[in-house]
């Protein structure tokens, strides 16, 4: 039995999946209240839209995870120039579903990625369940032209503004507040790139997403003061489930406890 992408195979599991591991967070999205009107109709249209994406295209995270993501984007629905980045988009399965939240929230998606791929590196990993893990040069590669089609078809690309190149030539050019950011980058070294340019600029309610949870270089990282005082210019977070859950969310720091003199702070953004 075929079981890629666009097969009944993977159809089924979505749908099993849904109703066992990702039930609960389905429900509390259905429950949840918005600062905008948003209909049972549309909420169960959205969860649809993201079946049909996981099923067309291969992608790395959970339904339960999309909506925990979502759930916090749109609770900042209506916000003036809400702004939400993703970094790292793969096959563009994540960015489609992302630009459907983001519009409805009435926000814009800023999607940065190399779209070639993990750049060349010697990192090697493990992650927390003692496996080993390396990230090779080129893995997880989808070409801007494709991650295009694949938001066209099912997401919402009038909302959609694409950076390519790595991180640590586009990152720096970011200006203005973030709202909400999702990061699946896989290397330390992007982790700790994409962190040191997008904390600063979090606005009051805001918060940042990471899928690399899962590895004990990036949880290392992520408990490090030094890191959190030096490199980004915040006191060090409270991360709920470090060293335990692959996706987390780092919350904005409060006003009172960023280092203002950090190069990269915007304390004085409005928010």
């Amino acid at each position: 039995m075929r079981r890629g992408t666009g097969s009944l195979y993977r159809r089924a599991q979505s749908i099993r999946f849904l109703l066992g591991r990702d039930r609960a967070a389905v429900l509390a999205f259905l429950r949840a209240r918005y600062p905008l009107p948003l209909s049972l109709r549309t909420r169960v249209a959205l969860i649809a839209r993201f079946l049909a994406t996981t099923n067309h295209v291969r992608t790395y995270h959970t339904q339960a995870e999309m909506l925990r993501v979502a759930d916090r984007i749109l609770r900042l629905a209506r916000r003036p120039g809400l702004t939400v980045i993703e970094a790292g988009s793969g096959k563009g399965g994540s960015t489609a579903k992302l630009s459907l939240v983001t519009r409805l929230a009435g926000g814009r998606l800023l999607v940065f990625d190399s779209f070639r791929g993990i750049p060349p590196n010697d990192e090697h990993h493990r992650t927390l369940w003692g496996r080993p893990v390396a990230f090779r040069a080129g893995a997880f590669r989808g070409r801007l032209p494709s991650v295009r089609r694949t938001v066209a078809r099912f997401g919402a690309p009038e909302v959609c503004e694409f950076r390519k190149g790595w991180f640590a030539d586009t990152m720096p050019a970011l200006d203005g507040p973030v709202d909400v950011a999702v990061l699946d980058v896989d290397l330390l070294s992007s982790t700790r790139t994409c962190l040191a340019h997008l904390v600063p600029r979090l606005r009051p309610g805001g918060a940042i997403f990471t899928q690399d949870g899962h590895l004990e270089a990036v949880v290392a990282l992520l408990g490090d003061e030094r890191f959190w005082r030096e490199d980004v210019g915040v006191e060090p977070p409270s991360i709920p489930g470090l060293g335990r859950r692959k996706l987390l969310e780092i919350r904005a720091a409060p006003r009172d406890r960023a280092l203002c003199g950090s190069s990269r702070s915007i304390c004085g953004a409005p928010a």
